[in-house]
Order: structure tokens, then sequence, then C-alpha cells
């Protein structure tokens, strides 16, 4: 991948790719990103959606947590953080809304989603590899997802292409197909 968009991957997802410059002996990701720039696109939307959703539920979590601690303590008589919390609240909503939470029960506080560091990004078989530690199955999901959309996706340029070589497959639009000696269509 090009240096400035290796730089602005980095820049822009400082936690996932926090390992970018260690040492080899702890993550692959000190050779840099294994893979043409054609697929900057696809790692950036990638690494949006992993540090939304880490973030996401992150928040989530700590809303959930003082949520149910007001309740408690709306519970025992201490009235003092629903006084905090209640101000943006009109009369005679304030009491309704009260009784609610004192009556709805406890709010689920999942558990937070380890972040993501990236351990290795690369192309294999014509396709993007992300390798990474941390997350939770939604982000397996987008990760399968992001390595789908590559087999579709020109490696150099970004465009539509296909899986073309034979011992070495690249995805690759006719353009850059063109530009490199012949090679076999694999989707045939």
């Amino acid at each position: 991948m090009d240096d400035k968009l290796d730089t602005k991957l980095c820049s822009k997802y400082p936690l996932i790719f926090r390992d970018r410059n260690a040492d080899m002996r702890t993550t692959a990701m000190c050779w840099g990103f294994e893979c043409g720039s054609g697929w900057y696109n696809i790692i950036d939307a990638l690494c949006a959606n992993i540090q939304d959703h880490i973030d996401h539920v992150a928040k989530q979590r700590k809303l959930n947590q003082e949520y149910n601690l007001m309740r408690r303590k709306l519970i025992s008589g201490d009235e003092a953080l629903w006084q905090e919390y209640s101000k943006i609240w009109q009369e005679p909503h304030r009491e309704k809304i009260k009784q609610s939470v004192v009556n709805d029960g406890p709010r689920k506080v999942s558990k937070p989603v380890p972040q993501v560091v990236a351990v290795q990004v690369k192309e294999k078989f014509g396709s993007l590899r992300f390798y990474y530690d941390g997350g939770d199955d939604y982000i397996s999901g987008l990760v399968s997802l992001a390595e789908s959309l590559s087999y579709r996706t020109c490696e150099q340029c970004g465009s539509p292409g296909v899986g073309r070589g034979g011992g070495w497959i690249q995805t690759l639009c006719d353009l850059h197909a063109d530009e490199r000696e012949p090679l076999k269509n694999v989707d045939n």
C-alpha cells in the first residue's frame, strides 16, 4: 500500500493500528499493509465500523450502568442522582418517568468489546486478510464482509475486479490485468 495511505489509516485508527511500528517478534504489522492501495476504501470502512461498534457498546454500557445506579438509589430513597438527571423533563412527566425507572427493572449491562488491534493486513489468494486480536462476533462478521468485498475489487485501483492468475492469484480490473503478463481468469 502507498505510504501516504498507510499513514492515513494509522492516524485515523490509532487504537486499531497501535502496533504498526512494533517489533516483528510481537506483530506482523511492522511490515505495514501488505496489499495494494486499491483496497484502501475497504480497509478504511472496515476500521470505521469496527471502532464505531466498540465505542458504541462502551457508551451504551456506561449509560446502562449509570441508569442502574440511579434506579438503585431511587429505590433506596436517595433522589439526589435522580434530581440531577431529571432536570431536562417537565412536570408532570418527571414523576411518570421516575415510576417507570423504578418499575421497569434494571437495564442489561453488556460485556465490553475488547479493543481490536490489527496483527496483519495483507493479500492472500487474491483476497484481503485482516488478522486481529480483540473484538466480538459482530466484528468477525465485519471482517468477513470486507474480505469478501476484496474478491471483487481491484487491489491496485479499487475498480471492480476478478481473481486472475494461476499460482499467484490477484484480484485485478481489466486495465491492471492487461498491464501485467496475461493471467488466467480464476472465476471461470
